[in-house]
């Protein structure tokens, strides 16, 4: 017979283990459907059987506008599928290139295709994104190297309060050398703060270093401020703007976008 002290701990003990805040018999780490009604039938997931959670699908399109003596607008899309803690992101874009003198298009050209998958592990404070992905060369000669190239990331925020965390990434870019020229990898990262000013809109200021893919050039940095806003459920839009610090970036980037968001 076990003494009642230990009975009273190994029931501590599975009470610990085993929480469901909604009564639905599935554990709040297992449960996709926190919320539900205490009459609801829900399957393995802790959802109403007719309401499955399927994950959730971003769209969004936006423009990039570059100026210092030339001007370049980039005209992107951008489509992320999440799923509890995993992300695949698409991505790519069309670039138009101004003559200043004339204040007419010069030229146009697409851009490469992006693809990346992620994954999110919180722990505690401290939410870590590890993302592995690649770029197919599908773009015209003016704005792609011709080659293929493979890259990964690391994303930390580090959560100091409710509104605010403190946000880093470091990423690693390895290149694909065309038979002209043999471009160096890509080392990059960005350091900055958040702030959720309130449930709506966020904020936050990066500064941004990499180096160049060519020999003996300087390293780019920029400094940046990010806005993203949510208008209701569906809608989203995003405002950011990057001041080069370097010779050879552009004095200033304004990227506009808007979004759309199914779940």
């Amino acid at each position: 017979m076990i003494p009642k002290y230990s009975l009273l701990l190994l029931i501590i003990s599975q009470l610990h283990t085993f929480e469901d805040s909604d009564i639905d018999g599935v554990s709040n780490s297992q449960d996709l459907c926190p919320d539900t009604s205490f009459e609801d039938t829900v399957d393995e997931d802790g959802c109403p059987e007719k309401q499955n959670y399927w994950g959730k699908i971003s769209l969004s399109l936006g423009a990039d506008i570059n100026r210092d003596e030339s001007s370049t607008t980039d005209y992107n899309f951008f489509i992320d599928y999440n799923y509890q803690k995993w992300d695949i992101a698409l991505y790519s874009s069309q670039q138009s290139n101004m003559d200043m003198d004339t204040n007419s298009n010069k030229s146009n050209a697409t851009g490469d295709l992006y693809l990346s998958m992620g994954y999110t592990i919180d722990s505690h404070n401290l939410s870590t994104k590890l993302s592995l992905g690649s770029k197919f060369s599908t773009g015209d000669d003016e704005v792609s190297t011709g080659e293929n190239d493979y890259f990964t990331s690391l994303n930390f925020s580090y959560i100091l309060n409710e509104k605010t965390a403190l946000i880093s990434q470091l990423n690693y870019t390895l290149l694909g050398d065309s038979n002209e020229t043999n471009y160096n990898n890509i080392l990059s990262y960005s350091l900055g703060v958040g702030y959720m000013l309130n449930s709506r809109w966020y904020s936050s200021v990066l500064y941004q270093r990499a180096n160049s893919i060519y020999q003996d050039n300087d390293d780019y940095q920029a400094v940046s401020l990010f806005n993203s806003y949510i208008f209701n459920d569906t809608f989203f839009g995003i405002l950011n703007y990057s001041r080069g610090l370097d010779t050879l970036s552009y004095d200033h980037t304004i990227s506009l976008k808007l979004g759309v968001t199914f779940e």
